[in-house]
């Protein structure tokens, strides 16, 4: 059996894809990349939260906003990582400024949105409070398995199902006041409904939407989601299946549903959507993703082994990064390994067996929601040039973080450590694309240029590999 690490020159290259993102590994965990709500500021609109009847949940006199707004106080002057920068703000003087405000807020929300607003003054990613009425509350204390919320009350929200939400599968933004899809589940109930990135969400069983309070208590009953697809356009009504969903394990199957071939012009161009990087589960759900297109670790299968021919080979593949979450450092360096595997690339001389490989095949797409985790992979994977990055410049949002629980159920997301990726701050400016292509969101009816431009780019590629070559042309002196 050969044993390619043992030459000098592999081993080289080894120390230098271990160089590029594994040395973050061995202090930090790069936790989910969700930015806090400050941070999204620029790039989509903060989402004001509809009032509900009643108390709002987990806070509503004076006195829980005052506790919840000092443990926040506290708890980010302890741990935030940077503390020039928080003697810059000047903390405790504008936490001091700021409490008034917040503990007369008329509804959890808004204190919220208070407590925020203070927080953003640190510009830094990974901080934020989030509360039960955020999708990502729910998506953090998947990643941090509990955010070390005491077992009481984590049993009375969660005993016996982990953390789960109610919900359909699809993600939401607010722009210019109205909700809009910006994301769908590959595989979820509101895929299969055909809801498409673009619709105006009007309305969900005739009241008005909300990302999570308009699902939850509903699970496994099918509400009526109203769209628009035009502007000014007629409402469309879809019923859709409400589940519960666990977060990490939704995101995963996702990622395993996601996997098709795209045929243009007689080319191949396999596709996969990797919609969080966290720990191994992660990459072994892109390994099962590739392994579906013929792109594995190991030597294909030949015909019999299953009583199946293996897939047709591949003249490219897309590997889309416009996820929702970041994770673990070693992940990143689990994805470049199944796109480039470190060793000789290796093929059959038997002309008839074409090869499976896709080194120097391959475009990753990458937008604003492409942030922590995916960064680095991306970073690395523009440095090693093994293919373009098409799309929008990604979120600037690489920090280690923690998550900490916070009275009334409430979730902070604090930046324990900035990080330099190769010398590199990603934090702030991220990483430009190769290719710039945006994905207009309003009214889009699920068209994705991005995609396009990727999918025209390999073909083309393709092509220009397998053209006759011709004599080569003749020098004059």
């Amino acid at each position: 059996m050969l044993q390619p690490a043992s030459a000098p020159a592999l081993q080289a290259r080894d120390r230098c894809w271990r160089g590029r993102i594994a040395r973050l590994c061995a202090a930090f965990v790069v936790a989910a990349a969700l930015a806090a709500p400050t941070v999204l500021l620029a790039q989509e609109a903060p989402r004001p939260q509809p009032e509900v009847q009643g108390a709002p949940q987990g806070a509503s006199t004076t006195e829980e906003f005052g506790r919840l707004f000092d443990a926040v106080v506290a708890t980010t002057a302890k741990n935030f990582w940077d503390k020039e920068r928080l003697s810059t703000v000047g903390w405790e003087k504008r936490a001091a400024e700021a409490r008034p405000s917040v503990i007369e807020a008329p509804s959890l929300e808004e204190a919220a949105r208070r407590i925020n607003a203070l927080l953003g003054e640190l510009k830094t990613s990974h901080t934020g409070l989030l509360t039960p009425d955020d999708v990502d509350y729910y998506i953090l204390m998947a990643v941090f398995g509990g955010a070390s919320m005491p077992q009481a009350e984590f049993d009375d929200r969660f005993w016996g199902a982990g953390v789960t939400y109610a919900g359909i599968g699809h993600f939401s933004v607010r722009i210019d006041g109205r909700d809009f899809v910006d994301a769908v589940l590959e595989g979820s109930p509101a895929q299969r409904a055909g809801l498409k990135v673009g619709d105006e969400i009007l309305t969900v069983d005739g009241a008005p939407y909300h990302p999570v309070r308009s699902f939850r208590g509903r699970v496994g009953h099918d509400v009526a989601v109203s769209v628009r697809r035009t502007p000014g356009g007629p409402a469309e009504t879809f019923p859709i299946r409400v589940m519960s969903i666990a977060p990490l394990h939704a995101f995963r199957e996702a990622t395993r549903a996601s996997v098709r071939v795209i045929e243009r012009e007689g080319r191949r161009i396999g596709y996969v959507h990797v919609w969080a990087s966290v720990g191994e589960e992660s990459g072994k759900a892109l390994q099962g993703a590739l392994s579906r297109l013929g792109i594995s670790e190991r030597p294909a299968r030949s015909k019999g082994d299953r009583g199946e021919s293996p897939p047709a080979p591949l003249d490219g593949l897309i590997i889309d990064m416009r996820g929702k979450i970041g994770g673990t450092a070693t992940t990143a360096t689990r994805y470049l390994d199944l796109l480039d595997p470190r060793g000789p690339l290796m093929g059959s001389r038997d002309k008839s067996q074409a090869s499976r490989a896709v080194r120097g095949r391959t475009a990753v797409l990458i937008d604003h929601h492409t942030r922590s985790t995916g960064e680095l992979f991306v970073h690395a994977y523009k440095r090693e040039r093994q293919g373009p990055l098409i799309g929008t410049r990604t979120a600037g949002a690489v920090s280690a973080a923690r998550a900490f629980a916070m009275p009334g159920d409430n979730l902070l997301y604090v930046a324990v450590s900035g990080l330099e990726i190769d010398g590199d701050v990603l934090e702030g400016p991220g990483v430009a694309p190769d290719i710039e292509v945006a994905r207009p969101v309003p009214y889009a009816q699920g068209a994705d240029p991005v995609l396009d431009v990727a999918v025209d780019f390999l073909v083309g590629r393709a092509r220009s590999r397998t053209a006759p070559q011709g004599d080569a042309p003749s020098r004059s002196n």
